[in-house]
């Protein structure tokens, strides 16, 4: 039987904390490389006793600035894909997940729809390890948890945390998985039931 498509987002890395450091820091290396090679090329002031040659400071120059744009566009090319299926939960980290993962869902004991801080309890954003737990996240501080009875849980970031808790309840409820479904209205009891989760 043909799985059917419940949900799909794709999310890039859109924080000014990513994305302020990395332009500030690019454009100091490339304005600096370009402020080197206009003045020993066009104002004849090498830099140093034994200073390379014009053609070598060109080369230099070029190459530095060609790797910050090259840095910039694999930063804006990384994304994470979250899909869910009658057949599951699917997620990838592109460029560093080559393959999609396919979610084991045994033993997930409660889903839920959770605000939570990404930097506080996961260490900031991307493919993130935390208390007990994983984390798949670019952007934002909404995601859709699930518990599992080991004690671990998962934490897929998302910017319609309660359409995906909608197509994963679906999706399991279709599998015959039974779990507590919480929606983020029902945030804060959830988090006095789990104090534990790091849950504010």
């Amino acid at each position: 039987m043909e799985s059917k498509l419940l949900f799909r987002e794709d999310q890039c890395f859109r924080s000014p904390l990513l994305w302020i450091p990395l332009f500030c820091v690019t454009a100091f290396l490339s304005g600096t490389i370009i402020w080197m090679v206009s003045r020993q090329v066009f104002q004849d002031t090498p830099f140093g006793d034994d200073a390379m040659s014009n053609g070598k400071m060109l080369a230099l120059g070029g190459l530095i600035i060609l790797l910050n744009v090259l840095l910039l566009a694999f930063v804006a090319r990384m994304k994470l894909q979250t899909e869910v299926t009658t057949a599951g939960l699917f997620l990838r980290f592109r460029p560093f997940q080559r393959k999609t993962r396919h979610i084991d869902l045994t033993g997930v004991t409660t889903v839920a729809a959770v605000e939570y801080r990404p930097a506080m309890e996961y260490g900031g954003w991307g493919l993130r390890n935390g208390r007990n737990g994983v984390a798949y996240n670019v952007t934002g501080n909404l995601g859709v948890r699930l518990d599992y009875n080991t004690g671990h849980h998962l934490l897929v970031g998302t910017c319609r945390p309660n359409e995906l808790l909608a197509a994963i309840a679906a999706m399991m409820q279709a599998q015959g998985i039974v779990c507590d479904v919480i929606a983020l209205d029902d945030k804060e009891e959830y988090a006095d039931e789990n104090d534990t989760t790091e849950l504010q």
